[in-house]
């Protein structure tokens, strides 16, 4: 039982699952480019598109730390100061969509580049990873609440 929980921890690093944030987008990104079966001009939109979603994952990262101490900072006055939490959420959403149109407009020549037979594959990857992932029902997107 312990070598195969080793060897399954060792293979899921090797195999990206394990790499961090960066290291998975590179693990999909690689998984999609052989699955897809893609031509070069198909690779490089897909390798585009990688590198913006690794800078965007940094951007977005990059101050999650001044973020972390402003809300702590809220915590620990004596009454919550709601204005300030709203000003907040404000600036991070901002932030998001400030660089959620280059992400977008990446992914979209990506897959305006893809086939009607590749675009219907990278769906089914898409759907079959939402069915099969491991926190299927315990991330609030069960099969059950879809259908309700």
């Amino acid at each position: 039982m312990a070598a195969l929980l080793v060897s399954g921890v060792a293979i899921a690093r090797y195999k990206g699952y394990c790499a961090g944030p960066e290291g998975r987008i590179g693990w999909v990104a690689d998984r999609i480019g052989r699955q897809l079966d893609l031509n070069d001009s198909q690779q490089q939109h897909l390798a585009l598109f990688k590198e913006r979603a690794v800078m965007t994952l940094k951007e977005l990262r990059s101050d999650r730390s001044v973020y972390v101490d402003q809300a702590i900072e809220l915590l620990e006055s004596p009454a919550f100061d709601r204005d300030r939490a709203h000003t907040l959420l404000m600036q991070k959403q901002a932030q998001l969509a400030s660089v959620s149109d280059d992400l977008i407009d990446a992914f979209a020549e990506f897959s305006d580049n893809l086939d009607q037979g590749q675009r219907d594959k990278l769906q089914s990857m898409i759907k079959h990873h939402r069915d099969h992932r491991h926190c299927q029902y315990g991330c609030g997107d069960s099969k059950a609440a879809s259908q309700d």
